[in-house]
Order: C-alpha cells, then structure tokens, then sequence
C-alpha cells in the first residue's frame, strides 16, 4: 500500500529527514513513534506531496508518487488527518464532509455522510453547524470523517488523539479499531504506545529524520529499553 525508501527532505536550509523508511500492506495499522521535532509530521507531508522530497522514493498502491503534487497523491487513494485538525471553520459540518466526498477508486461500500453520521452521532446531530464552533473532539472527528469521505485506500493520522479529552480520546481508538477489521490501511501518529501496541501490526521508530527501529508489539516490550530511549520523553 505504502512504501518508502530513502525519505530526504526539509525547510529551506534545513534539512530534517535524512533516511526514512517504511512500509505498510493492504489491510495493515502502522505506527510512526518518535519524540517532537524528529521528523514524523515532515514525513507524512513530503508522502502527501506537500513538501518536496530531496531524495528516496514513495510508492503509493506500487505507483511511483514521489514528486507528485498533493492533489494528485490524494487522487491516488491518500487521505489526510492532519495534526491540528484544519477543518473549514466557517463550512458547516455537513459541507465539510460534502465538500471532500468522492469515490475515485470506485471502492466497494463508500464512504457517506450517512454512514460517517453513523460512525460519529455528534456530526450527525451537528450537521448546520459552523466547524469553528465545534469542540476540539468534535473537530477531530470532523477531520477523520472529511478524509473518510475521499473512501481512501490509506488513512494517514497526524497526532490521532493529542490534547483530546479521555473520553474523546476512546471513542477515536475505537472508530480505528472499526476500520481496521474493515481492513482500512492506516498509518497512525501518537504517543498512547499502550493502545498503539494493541491495534498497531508494525511499529517503526524515527530519531533525528532517520528510521532507527521497526518491529511488531511484541518486539516493542522485548526491547522497552532501547524504544523508550527513542520515544521517552
């Protein structure tokens, strides 16, 4: 579904990844662990064409994706739960979700507003009213449901449940938990390892812009000393 070989890329003179690499297949939860400012948010935006990679390669779905503008990565079957939310604030909740739905990959049981009412009852209950106005949680539903909305063939989560209530926090992992047994691939960002050993199959670890440990939940207890090295505060 995902893969990436050699990921270089950063800001003007300031080069932030160095050598990243993963891999996700059909159906799979991975996780992308790290502590801030090691490159995991640059590496979703230079996958989503929204920073230029300075080198390595990304295949999304076995194309060649690497250097592609964003629009045509999302085309492609990329969707986006980016850190910070960034909903329409002055759209309301139902035009938010109109305005990102298709089905370009002609995917089987698609994704509506219907069903994404369903999957989050407070956007259903909320659909005429301004994103702006909406809590954080709500916010962050509304972010998941727009890029469901796309019916991607890879849901990628910047910073899944930062700063949200518990109980928001739940009801996140959970809708994750459902879309994995529908066989979502997701490649998630968080700091909660409790819950992303239970639900993740792959975890890979960035330290400084470079891929520096890969492994499942079990090889993450078997060497909790070395990952709480790279991940501890």
């Amino acid at each position: 579904m995902l893969e990436v070989e050699g990921l270089k890329a950063g800001y003007g003179a300031a080069q932030v990844l160095f050598d990243v690499r993963l891999a996700i297949g059909e159906g799979q939860v991975v996780t992308l662990l790290g502590r801030n400012g090691m490159g995991k948010t640059t590496t979703v935006r230079t996958v989503m064409g929204l920073l230029p990679a300075r080198g390595g390669r990304v295949r999304l779905g076995g194309r060649d994706a690497t250097g592609l503008a964003p629009e045509r990565i999302a085309r492609l079957g990329a969707g986006l739960v980016p850190e910070g939310r960034q909903v329409f604030r002055t759209l309301t909740v139902r035009e938010n979700l109109v305005a990102c739905a298709g089905n370009r990959l002609r995917r089987p049981h698609p994704w509506t507003l219907a069903r994404i009412c369903e999957l989050f009852p407070r956007l259903g209950e909320r659909q005429g009213q301004l994103a702006g106005t909406l809590s954080g949680g709500e916010q962050q539903m509304l972010a998941v449901g727009r890029a469901l909305m796309t019916n991607p063939r890879l849901l990628i989560l910047d910073e899944a449940t930062e700063g949200l209530a518990p109980t928001i926090r739940t009801e996140i992992w959970h809708v994750v938990e459902r879309l994995k047994r529908e066989g979502q691939s997701i490649l998630l960002i968080d700091k909660n390892l409790g819950v992303l050993k239970r639900l993740a199959d792959r975890h890979y670890i960035l330290e400084k812009g470079r891929t520096v440990w890969e492994g499942t939940g079990a090889d993450l207890d078997r060497d909790a000393a070395r990952v709480q090295g790279y991940v501890g505060v």
